[in-house]
């Protein structure tokens, strides 16, 4: 015993003492079985919601083990002890936020535990994954029938689509420029067919967008684009357009298609003046821009265009000829033909010149002659065998011409290269003013015209293979033809009759859409979209009508209600114009109408409770307008309405109270409060738009009948005029009353007040004054402002444009009403007048965001369509 408590101590004091001496302790003879695992967590993203991290061990055949892990600077670690020695140790762990929300993991599923020692473990903890997000559907093709587009062209989309989710799709298209057609959707695919326009703005490109969506409401996006369409023509700065049809009603007119898209509209039975104005209706944008005018008036003429691009206009009761420039707008003379003639032909050859046959003057004339383009001269041909006036001549594909009809039953060939007529095969009918086309299959169909009303008379083809004339269907009044792409004609008939297309493989008719207005003595130009162009027809027909064979139906940009006088018209928040009330030939009306300056078109919208012209309107600052007095009869109107623009519709107003005046022509200002100011009479009140409530604000010094309200940078405003007023008179807002300004010394009424950017007021015009004059609001004082050309101009319009000049157009009394004139303020001169295509009173003219002036209504000369003014 005393041994061993020697090695004992031995052992314990000196260390290694057992080795030495021989003994050493007695332990267990047991072998060392399980190690230890130093684990260190590493979060790939360090939510600041982490609150603890734990680790899992787990093997096949042990228990699973946890272990809490601690933080550290960066990481999370801690020492699992006593693991069995072995492999495929897995060790899990997991990232826990508040509530216990598990936000991430990672594993190392392969650990070797030795005995005896410690493995390090490292694991790496990413974002808990869950399910996979839903994917947008994806588009597996999308095709075209054609890579460019066509002027007025038709091309076919198509797209088909899947959903990852194996949801169902949805399609929906729509276009930047141009007509999309109905589309045909099928569960992954859908197709439809665009429309290109006729041309384009500078730098544009149409783009056509489809949108698929899926159940989940997620969406992919397909786009479209096409080049190849050609510029769109610009209006002239300083010309004058009207919208949506001719500036003037004509009848017996020439209408040529120019190289450039557009219909020149020459001459008529019209005014003196219209009839020798040419004008352009350009069908990409909805409007005639007038034109320079021609060297005499003509009726029943011919214009051709030449080789060149310039049109030559011959004959309409007179020999002369002038050839006109489209690219200038200008025409110059030509040589003249050997005699007067009007209702002649005029064939551009394929040589370039031009055969003119036939025709009046007096009676028919059995003559014709040649225009040489190169010298501008004519020279005699061989005479036709016959005498034809009002007849047609048609240009063979062989470069003959036939020549039909015209107060004969005659026909005849000419044949350019040898100077030569011969008769062929006789008409069944005497036939003048009848239409002529060339069909497809190189026949001639003829029908209509004045001719012998035989029972059951049929139409007639010329076959040129034989010479000779059949019969070809049933007959129609034609007054015009034109042939469609499909090869069938379109047949415009006499007056009320509307439209038919004839179908020369069936030689059978069937109708058309109805037509917007009949017509009588009308144009029909194909044009190169496939749509048939219908102009004038009548003194006071100048609206345009469009036909498109793939519908059958036609349309018109313009309104047929829109004959109005004494009306307003308001710029809405939209850009759009409200026009609204007005006089018309029944008497007052309460229709109203919206103007599109995008789309240069019109469109109705909802009308007045009561009918009324002469009125007020004002756009208030919560986007609606109200509309004020007026009358419908001869009695003043006391009734107010409010346009609500978001729904189109009206709603009541609070009426004038009774004491408050309220004169047939009031005059309306909105102030800077956002309340209406109305000046009628001897009196005036307040519109209070929150309220809806009317309010007296003290009596004027004089009585204003159809005197001008102007708002001032001051805040006053300026009241001038109004018989049997020769005074001005301030209004002052803050303080509710009135007081005198400088008298401008002269009586007027249905004058116009431009408040220029030099805070100065222009005041012209008006009955029976033929001077203009400045206000000068600082000094309270008055000067002229030069005289008016061709004066006086009551019932006139005054718009100050974006240069700062003022425009003056129109007025009721002299020649001033079918002019325009603009004033500078900087020299104080008016500029020479030009023509506005009509004599014009109590329109409007409304500044339009382009900058442009819309001038709308009033008394005109036949229908009175919209005019546009290009600074």
């Amino acid at each position: 015993m005393q041994r061993q408590g020697s090695c004992l101590l031995s052992w314990l004091t000196v260390g290694l003492v057992w080795m030495v001496s021989g003994c050493r302790p007695e332990v267990p003879d047991t072998p060392v079985t399980a190690g230890a695992a130093r684990v260190v967590a590493h979060l790939e993203q360090s939510p600041a919601e982490v609150e603890r991290v734990s680790v899992t061990l787990s093997a096949a055949g042990l228990e699973p083990r946890t272990l809490e892990l601690a933080r550290g600077e960066g990481e999370w670690s801690g020492t699992m002890e006593g693991i069995p020695a072995g492999n495929a140790r897995a060790f899990l762990a997991e990232a826990f936020g508040t509530g216990g929300a598990k936000l991430l993991v990672g594993q190392t599923p392969d650990v070797t535990i030795v005995a005896g020692q410690t493995a390090r473990v490292d694991i790496t903890l990413r974002p808990l994954l869950g399910p996979p997000p839903p994917r947008p559907p994806e588009v597996v093709s999308a095709t075209s029938s054609a890579d460019r587009a066509t002027p007025s062209g038709t091309l076919t989309l198509r797209v088909e689509a899947r959903d990852p989710q194996g949801s169902a799709l949805g399609f929906t298209w729509s276009a930047s420029l141009g007509t999309l057609g109905t589309p045909v959707e099928g569960a992954s695919a859908s197709e439809v067919t665009w429309k290109a326009p006729s041309c384009v703005s500078a730098g544009q490109t149409p783009s056509i967008t489809v949108t698929v969506r899926n159940a989940l409401g997620l969406s992919t996006s397909r786009a479209f684009t096409f080049a190849g369409l050609p510029e769109c023509p610009r209006l002239a700065p300083g010309s004058w357009s009207a919208i949506a049809g001719l500036s003037w009603g004509r009848e017996s007119f020439s209408a040529t298609l120019l190289p450039s898209g557009g219909v020149l509209v020459i001459g008529g039975v019209a005014t003196p003046l219209a009839a020798r104005m040419a004008e352009v209706y350009e069908p990409s944008l909805g409007v005639s821009r007038l034109t320079g005018g021609l060297s005499e008036r003509r009726v029943g003429h011919t214009a051709t265009v030449l080789p060149s691009g310039q049109v030559l206009v011959a004959g309409g009761g007179t020999a002369s000829a002038e050839l006109y420039d489209p690219a200038t707008g200008t025409s110059t003379p030509t040589g003249s033909m050997s005699g007067p003639r009007s209702s002649h032909t005029a064939t551009l050859l394929p040589s370039g010149q031009v055969l003119v046959v036939g025709g009046w003057n007096g009676p028919t004339l059995a003559t014709a002659e040649l225009y040489e383009p190169a010298t501008g001269t004519w020279r005699p041909t061989r005479p036709p065998l016959k005498s034809h006036g009002s007849h047609t001549a048609t240009l063979l594909p062989s470069g003959q011409v036939l020549v039909a009809g015209g107060d004969t039953t005659a026909a005849e060939l000419y044949e350019p290269a040898t100077d030569t007529w011969s008769l062929v095969g006789s008409l069944h009918l005497s036939r003048m003013g009848h239409v002529a086309v060339l069909l497809p299959s190189g026949q001639v169909w003829v029908a209509g015209g004045l001719r012998g009303d035989e029972p059951g008379a049929s139409s007639e083809i010329f076959d040129p293979a034989t010479g000779t004339w059949s019969a070809a269907g049933e007959e129609r009044d034609g007054i015009a033809a034109v042939v469609l792409p499909s090869g069938k004609v379109l047949v415009l008939l006499e007056w009320e009759r509307g439209a038919e297309v004839y179908d020369p493989a069936t030689r059978s008719w069937a109708p058309t859409g109805p037509m917007v207005r009949p017509r009588y003595r009308a144009s029909m130009t194909l044009l190169p979209s496939g749509e048939a162009l219908v102009l004038g027809g009548d003194n006071d027909q100048a609206i345009a009508e469009l036909y498109d064979p793939a519908t059958n139906t036609w349309r018109s940009p313009a309104s047929a209600t829109l004959n109005r006088t004494a009306h307003t018209a308001t710029l809405l928040p939209s850009g759009k114009v409200l026009v609204a009330g007005g006089g018309s030939p029944a008497g007052a009306v309460a229709t109203a109408e919206l103007f599109d300056p995008a789309t240069n078109a019109w469109s109705t919208t909802g009308g007045m409770a009561t009918p009324r012209r002469e009125h007020t309107a004002t756009l208030l600052p919560s986007g609606k307008v109200l509309v004020v007095g007026g009358a419908a009869t001869g009695e003043p109107l006391r009734s107010a309405e409010l346009y609500d623009p978001a729904t189109g519709t009206w709603s009541p107003a609070a009426d004038l109270e009774t004491g408050i005046s309220a004169s047939l022509t009031p005059a309306a200002v909105l102030l800077r409060s956002g309340k209406v100011l109305l000046v009628a009479g001897a009196l005036a009140a307040l519109y209070d738009p929150g309220a809806n409530t009317w309010a007296p604000t003290g009596g004027l010094l004089a009585d204003h009948q159809t005197p001008t309200a102007t708002l001032l940078p001051s805040g006053k405003v300026l009241v001038v005029g109004g018989a049997p007023s020769a005074t001005a008179e301030l209004y002052d807002p803050t303080t509710g009353t009135w007081s005198a300004a400088a008298s401008p010394g002269q009586e007027r009424k249905r004058h116009t007040a431009t408040l220029l950017p030099s805070g100065q007021v222009l005041v012209a015009g008006g009955s029976p004054v033929d001077t203009a004059q400045l206000y000068e609001p600082a000094t309270d004082t008055w000067s002229a402002a030069g005289k008016l050309p061709l004066p006086p101009r009551s019932s006139a319009t005054a718009t100050l444009l974006r240069s700062g000049k003022v425009l003056l157009v129109g007025g009721d009394e002299g020649e001033g009403g079918r002019w325009s004139n603009l004033y500078d303020p900087a020299t104080h001169t008016w500029s020479a007048s030009e023509d506005i295509g009509g004599q014009r009173a109590y329109h409007t003219a409304t500044l339009l965001p382009s900058g442009q002036v819309l001038v709308v209504g009033g008394y005109a000369e036949g229908w009175a369509l919209g005019m546009l003014y290009t600074p």
